[in-house]
Parts: C-alpha cells; sequence; structure tokens
C-alpha cells in the first residue's frame, strides 16, 4: 500500500514526498530549527495552513460524531497530576516509559499528564457508565523527533469491553475518520496528497480486517525479512520506528502487533493467560508509519492492580485510589487505547515531520510563537 510518508531505502527512514515537501533520504537527525519565523500570514503559505485548520477542525468534529453514535461521554479532566501514567521513568523499572513534566502546584510537586488513561478508568467504575473519551493535551519529557512532540494532543478511550473487541473498535474508529475527512476535506486533502494518493486511503476505509500479529511473530519476519541476528532477541529496544516501517513493508498492510513483554511496557496492561510474560495490549501499525495508537486491556482485579504497582515501585499512596477502583466482588474487564492527532494528521498527509502538523508546535527548543 502506497500510505505513509516513510519507506525503507538502505537501511534509512526515507520521505516520500507529497505535493509540498520533497523526498528526504533521511529523517531520523533532522531537528526542528527557525520554526519562529513561521507565521500563519507568511504568504505562499495561506493555503497550506488553511488547509491544516480546517483538517484539525474535521478531525475534531469527526471523532465527536463516531462517538456520539456509539453512547461515548466526552470525559473532562485534569492536566495536573501526581498519577502519571510512566511511573517506570522515576523508578527505573520501565526502560521505554518517558520523563513527566514536574511543576509546582500550590508549592507541592506534581506533574502534567502523560496520559488521561488512569482517570478515564475511574469514569466506568461507575455502573451507569460504560464507554468514555476525552480530548486532552498530554506532556512527555522528550525531544522533538520526526515523530515525536513534548507536548500532543491525545484523543483517548476507555470502555468494559475486552481485548478483541477493543481492536475491532480502533478499526472502525479509524476508518470512520478518515472516510470523514475524505467526505468533508477533499479540496484540503487536495492541497496535501495526489489522487492517487487519495485513492489508497480509500482503500484503507474498505479493509474487513486488520492484521494481527504477536511482538514474537513480528520479530519472526524481520528475521526472516533481513536476515539481521538483532531480531533473534525479542524486545522492544529493538523495535523501534525503523522496524515498524519495515513491517508493514513486510506484511503490505495495516496491522496490530500484540502480547509485548510484560516488563517492558506500562504497569497497567492486564497478563495474558496464555503466557504471564506477555501481556494482553497492542500498537496499531499505520503502513508506511508505524504506532498510531497504543491499547491493551487493563489489569482489573485489586489483587493483581496492587501486585503490579509493587512490582513496578510506584508509589502507593499516589496510586492507591487507582488500585482500590477495582471492585473486589465484581471485577470489570476493561479496555482503552489512545491516539496522538498530530501523528494521525502527519500519517494521513504525508508529512515529514510532526511539527509541520500544526501551526504552533511546541518542541524542546520552542515556546514561543
Amino acid at each position: 500500500m502506497n500510505l505513509g510518508p516513510y519507506q525503507i531505502m538502505n537501511e534509512k527512514i526515507a520521505y516520500k514526498g507529497n505535493k509540498l515537501f520533497k523526498p528526504i533520504g533521511e529523517v531520523r537527525m533532522i531537528r526542528p530549527t527557525a520554526l519562529n519565523k513561521r507565521h500563519l500570514t507568511i504568504k505562499g503559505n495561506y493555503e497550506k495552513w488553511a488547509a491544516l485548520i480546517k483538517i484539525w477542525d474535521a478531525v475534531f468534529r469527526g471523532v465527536n460524531e463516531f462517538m456520539e453514535k456509539r453512547n461515548v461521554l466526552l470525559f473532562d479532566l485534569p492536566i495536573t497530576t501526581r498519577m502519571i501514567s510512566s511511573p517506570g521513568a522515576l523508578t527505573g523499572t520501565i526502560s521505554s516509559d518517558v520523563d513527566p513534566f514536574q511543576i509546582k502546584f500550590f508549592n507541592e510537586k506534581t506533574f502534567l499528564t502523560q496520559s488521561s488513561q488512569l482517570y478515564l478508568e475511574f469514569a466506568i467504575t461507575n455502573p451507569k457508565v460504560d464507554k468514555v473519551y476525552c480530548w486532552e493535551k498530554s506532556f512527555r519529557k522528550e525531544r522533538a523527533d520526526f515523530r515525536h512532540l513534548p507536548e500532543f494532543t491525545h484523543i483517548e478511550f476507555e470502555s468494559n469491553i475486552g481485548f478483541k473487541e477493543n481492536l475491532k473498535f480502533q478499526q472502525k474508529f479509524l476508518q470512520f475518520l478518515i472516510g470523514y475527512l475524505l467526505k468533508n476535506c477533499n479540496k484540503e486533502l487536495n492541497v496535501f496528497l495526489m489522487q492517487g494518493e487519495i485513492k489508497e486511503l480509500k482503500k484503507f476505509i474498505k479493509f474487513k480486517n486488520f492484521k494481527q500479529v504477536t511482538l514474537h511473530d513480528a520479530f519472526r519476519l524481520l528475521r526472516e525479512g533481513t536476515q539481521k541476528k538483532k531480531y533473534n532477541t525479542v524486545t522492544i529496544r529493538n523495535f523501534g520506528a525503523y522496524e515498524e516501517i519495515l513491517l508493514t513493508e513486510i506484511i503490505g498492510e495495516p496491522v496490530f502487533v500484540t502480547h509485548f513483554i510484560e516488563d517492558e511496557v506500562a504497569f497497567y496492561h492486564a497478563s495474558d493467560p496464555q503466557n504471564l510474560n506477555l501481556v494482553m495490549n497492542a500498537d496499531f501499525l499505520f503502513p508506511g508509519y508505524g504506532e498510531l495508537i497504543g491499547s491493551g486491556e487493563r489489569v482489573h482485579t485489586r489483587k493483581e492492580t496492587r501486585q503490579k504497582a509493587k512490582h513496578f515501585k510506584l508509589n502507593f499512596k499516589d496510586y492507591q485510589a487507582y488500585i482500590e477502583s477495582r471492585d473486589p466482588r465484581n471485577p470489570k474487564i476493561h479496555s482503552g487505547w489512545g491516539m496522538g492527532i498530530e501523528r494521525f494528521i502527519q500519517s494521513i498527509l504525508k508529512l515529514p515531520f510532526i511539527w509541520e502538523t500544526k501551526a504552533f508546535p511546541r518542541v524542546d527548543n520552542q515556546n514561543r510563537p
């Protein structure tokens, strides 16, 4: 499929190009520069920024329409918290966790949220609330690169559904949202994309079932496709953006990579009952781009949640309410997912860098207009 902005060429992540941006041989080392010189009213940028503003507006409307049709309630949440979603960065227990931004809130150490998921989970413990979502800012203390921003817009969903139903829900969501843009933003999409690329998006929304492979199967495919020994060792340390893009090329279609190693991912993922060293989680890989959605089934018993908190050395004072939110008599199986809007727009429009998706990006060397 000719989707997404990237392709693997000579062991590099190469940018394919679109109507507005020329191809680039390698994107990983390119840093955002001179963003203060860009403005919505710079001559020659009118059409581009008008199109992006309208696409952002349409994404917001499309998300809300999809959720409303399925009786999913919008839940308003704070962006300051002591209960962050990636505490492994503070405890040193999870290498993949990202540092939070620490602030003082009325002289008390507090963090900017990395994800609203933990708070969303509280909502569905209410017997009269079954499905919720939020549209919030998230903050992660990492340098900007071609796919990462330290401040981004997060759409997140939680519901009392199992793992398999969660994956189906994500597919319906993505196909609806892209279909919504095709219907309502055809003129704006044409600012960035050729007709052949728009036809590829139309093919995407007609897929019956997105493919699923386990992380171990993904490594087998990478090993067979490259003959590289590094893929003999299954670990997310050997599964970055390069491998995600390469895997979508090997498979040739949208794919969920499932069942990551428990000690390498977030504490809140439920263990796989068939293999307790693995968890019931998934990353959705968009062809030519890589991870677009992260998801999983959550730990649902109070006992397991407490055990996970102990194993990953969480501060029990900060997470006690989360642990106690599990009903010890009637624990609910529940799942959810999160998607960065900037990543979605970047992948659909084939933009070279994620900071090109918005007028006022916040990166590690930029905090002014």
